[in-house]
């Protein structure tokens, strides 16, 4: 298990709430894995109810002058506390959503979801508000809505 999915706050495992990007398939994945599999998408504790916004990407592409010196790809990872009045208004705002967990979804909320995943978020917490459209979107913490 990823950091993204074991909570440490109880040590339960989270369960995703939206799925909102994904590109590739994962590395070792076979010969679908080409280079890239990125991805973001939040996921709810079970235990605690506190959740996280997780955006990951993994990029296989090497230059040929650096194989000799690295031969590991490329990973990285961010992740954003959410407390669980974010993921309630976040259920809110999908409330219109066929189909939370599919990331092709083409509904309004995973339309601004996808537009905004590299939303401006400080540090490690996030918060989710409701625009005036009644759909879900990424903020800093102390921010303004």
């Amino acid at each position: 298990m990823g950091p993204e999915t074991e909570c440490e706050r109880c040590g339960a495992v989270r369960r995703p709430v939206v799925e909102i990007h994904e590109r590739g398939v994962p590395h070792g994945s076979g010969a679908e894995h080409s280079q890239v599999h990125d991805y973001a998408r939040v996921l709810e504790c079970p235990g605690c109810g506190h959740g996280v916004l997780h955006h990951f990407s993994h990029d296989c592409y090497l230059e040929p002058w650096l194989a000799a010196e690295r031969d590991e790809p490329w990973d990285m990872d961010w992740t954003w506390r959410l407390a669980p009045e974010d993921l309630a208004r976040l259920r809110q705002g999908l409330a219109g959503c066929p189909d939370p967990l599919a990331d092709r979804c083409r509904c309004p909320a995973h339309g601004v979801l996808r537009g905004e995943r590299r939303a401006s978020v400080s540090e490690d917490e996030a918060r989710v508000v409701l625009g005036e459209d009644g759909l879900p979107r990424a903020r800093r913490r102390t921010g303004q809505d």
